[in-house]
């Protein structure tokens, strides 16, 4: 029977030591590295702005053309839980807004160091010019900014929309404004179009400012995305998708797509494509893609109706949408750069990399950097000033800003580690690429991480999260997942091989691969992948077979907790942080995400999860486990680990647990990762062992 809430304080008095975490590892100066989270651009000025991590600080730097100077323009700390955690910049580039916190809901964000007046996601308002402190806007999520520079955002139920410069600052407020999401801005700055949310379906409003209605643009029974204003204004383009009915539903599965338009005079809808089946992929790495004008009377959109996520054009008048990037490869992010120009970080020349191309209409590569970078991404254009951001990262180095003046074919500007006083690295070699298959024929792609000495070395499986995801052969452009891979070149350089699993389920393989048949509750058929890893350490001259564990967190938690359950007799010990341990299980949390939910288990589906989970596996549970996670998680239950934490003491399995008050998922303080590779080294340097390196 699993836990309640109220045994939980007793469940943690028998499995966590008493005393605090006072000192972080001494070992963990290897993540100190810099690393770009988030990236902003002016729309008429060729100006951005980007948000870096390093230790526990995080700060916001600015550049601008013509010269494009690095200025440090906001440093906030993550101590107290307030670290910057996102940045936008006005189409002028005079104003930035940044948020301070990590969002739960629009008025409540985590609270990592348990402060008795837990943090709220503020906004704040600073100038890029001068040195006038950053002004705070309010508590609230989601700004957009209006062509005249006006920013609009959700807090406490309200829309708010503020004024930059103005004395006093005259907000305005839009009561009940909270519920708008994807607000597309007029360009007179007078109205706006957005989505209201009815749960199995949406309606597209649009709102004159200083009104006391709405008017509704577009209603039915279907859900709605990507409202997009015509160049004119006279229209808006959308997507359509199918609207929920009361079963339940797999939120991750592609579904089929419609592209319309609604006349803002005359509300008449014209469907302009429709797919024959699945052709959107929800969850889009790069969701300004989905849809955007590309001239008076052309759309372009991002559609995998073939399999594969590419970018497509079509004109009003319908017909046959002509594709704008490679088959057989997936498009991660877009961006127009003018004269029908477009920006793409795809992998369709390396399927496990991402690289940077500029196209022409036509589909001819005009521009890639003068360096191949394996890793590419958060991509953002100064509107068609022929000016874009990027970020790049290798083996070696976390993604770092890179500005490039297209017209001229040139970057402009490069930053390095050094930039930020960093040059650690690391004494094994850089992972390499490897290929591997499973049991039914699957090929498979990993990362394969190598110590210094020749061994026999204990060995790990490394299991990403998502699992919509893809590792590489690089830093991730995730800090979480960049996080984790400079924990497995660390311990390589302890001794350790480590084979990192690309699995069925995640991205970059198309379609078929990511929405691969029995996956997950329905049949665990990834779990073929781990084992097909574990053979491939298990049949290597550096590798004790007899010394193999694994780790992974969420989903690679749950795939990790599945291995020692299932096959402790191959896998030696593992590390499982914050895992999916019982797919029937569902968070009695408000505003939780509910992976049971949203990876569509039923009520009738329940017994069916279970049997397919971790937890049904457990009497045969032999291998020492470390289970780790934050406990106000809105991902993943913390109660998953209290209870299966319970369970293995229960049948006196060597399980500890480490929970982390008020973290969430993601982690968002340095100290919680200093923590978890404390603890991770620790373990696995007791049940692996060290290295036996041959002479």
């Amino acid at each position: 029977m699993r836990l309640s809430r109220c045994l939980l304080f007793a469940v943690l008095a028998c499995i966590l030591p008493t005393g605090a975490f006072a000192n972080p590892s001494p070992g963990a100066a290897f993540l100190d590295f810099p690393i770009v989270l988030d990236t902003t651009a002016a729309k008429i000025r060729p100006a951005f702005a980007w948000l870096v991590r390093q230790g526990s600080t995080t700060k916001i730097v600015f550049a601008e053309g013509p010269r494009f100077e690095r200025r440090e323009m906001v440093v906030r700390s993550d101590v107290d839980g307030r670290a910057i955690t996102a940045v936008w910049l006005s189409p002028d580039g005079l104003h930035l807004v940044f948020r301070t916190a990590a969002p739960i809901t629009s008025a409540s964000a985590y609270n990592p160091a348990s402060l008795l007046m837990p943090p709220q996601p503020e906004l704040w308002l600073a100038s890029t010019r001068g040195k006038a402190d950053p002004r705070r806007i309010g508590v609230g999520v989601s700004p957009v900014f209006a062509p005249d520079g006006r920013v609009a955002f959700r807090g406490d139920g309200d829309l708010r929309i503020v004024t930059p410069g103005a004395e006093p600052p005259g907000d305005q407020v839009v009561a009940r404004g909270g519920g708008f999401s994807q607000i597309a801005w007029a360009q007179d700055g007078r109205s706006f179009v957005f989505v209201s949310n009815r749960g199995a379906y949406d309606y597209i409003g649009r709102y004159e400012i200083g009104t006391d209605r709405i008017e509704w643009i577009v209603t039915g029974a279907e859900r709605l995305a990507s409202p997009r204003l015509s160049p004119d204004g006279r229209s808006v383009a959308y997507l359509r998708f199918p609207g929920r009915s009361r079963a339940a539903f797999d939120a991750t599965e592609s579904q089929p797509l419609a592209i319309e338009t609604a006349s803002l005079e005359t509300l008449a809808r014209r469907t302009v494509w429709a797919s024959a089946d699945k052709a959107s992929e929800p969850d889009l790495v790069d969701p300004d893609q989905a849809l955007r004008w590309t001239g008076p009377d052309a759309l372009t959109f991002y559609s995998e109706h073939d399999g594969w996520g590419r970018l497509y054009e079509i004109g009003l008048a319908g017909g046959v949408p002509r594709a704008r990037s490679g088959e057989g490869c997936e498009v991660a992010e877009s961006e127009v750069v003018g004269e029908g120009r477009l920006l793409l970080v795809d992998n369709c020349v390396d399927r496990q990399a991402r690289r940077l191309r500029v196209v022409d209409r036509e589909g001819r590569v005009v521009w890639t950097p003068p360096r191949a970078e394996p890793l590419v991404g958060r991509a953002v254009a100064a509107g068609d000033l022929g000016y874009a951001l990027y970020v790049g990262a290798d083996a070696d180095n976390a993604p770092l800003a890179r500005i490039v003046d297209l017209n001229a074919g040139r970057l402009v500007l490069a930053e390095r580690a050094a930039d930020y006083g960093y040059s650690r690295g690391f004494d094994a070699p850089p992972p390499r690429e490897v290929r591997f298959a499973a049991a039914d024929g699957l090929e498979l792609s990993g990362q394969l991480f190598l110590p210094a000495s020749r061994g026999p070395h204990p060995a790990l499986v490394y299991v990403h999260g998502g699992p919509r995801r893809q590792m590489h052969a690089a830093f991730h452009l995730r800090a979480q997942y960049a996080f984790e891979y400079a924990i497995n070149r660390r311990l390589a350089e302890l001794g350790f091989v480590v084979l990192s699993v690309n699995y069925r389920s995640g991205t970059g393989y198309g379609r078929a691969f990511r929405e691969a048949p029995l996956r997950g509750w329905r049949g665990a058929s990834e779990y073929q992948d781990i084992l097909a890893a574990h053979a491939f350490l298990a049949a290597r001259p550096e590798v004790d077979r007899a010394r193999i564990g694994i780790w992974g967190g969420s989903y690679g938690g749950m795939l990790a907790a599945q291995a020692l359950a299932r096959n402790s007799d191959l896998f030696a010990a593992g590390v499982a942080i914050h895992g999916v341990f019982d797919w029937g299980f569902r968070s009695n949390l408000p505003n939780h995400l509910n992976p049971s939910r949203l990876f569509g288990v039923g009520d009738a589906d329940r017994a069916r999860a279970t049997e397919n989970s971790p937890v049904a596996a457990i009497a045969g549970w032999r291998s020492p486990v470390l289970l780790f996670s934050g406990d106000q998680d809105m991902n993943v239950d913390v109660l998953e680990t209290v209870d299966l934490a319970a369970r293995l003491v229960e049948q006196g399995v060597d399980a500890r647990t480490v929970l982390v008050p008020g973290e969430s998922h993601d982690f968002e303080r340095r100290e919680t990762w200093d923590r978890l590779w404390r603890e991770q080294s620790i373990f696995l340097q007791r049940t692996l062992g060290p290295s036996r390196a041959a002479p």
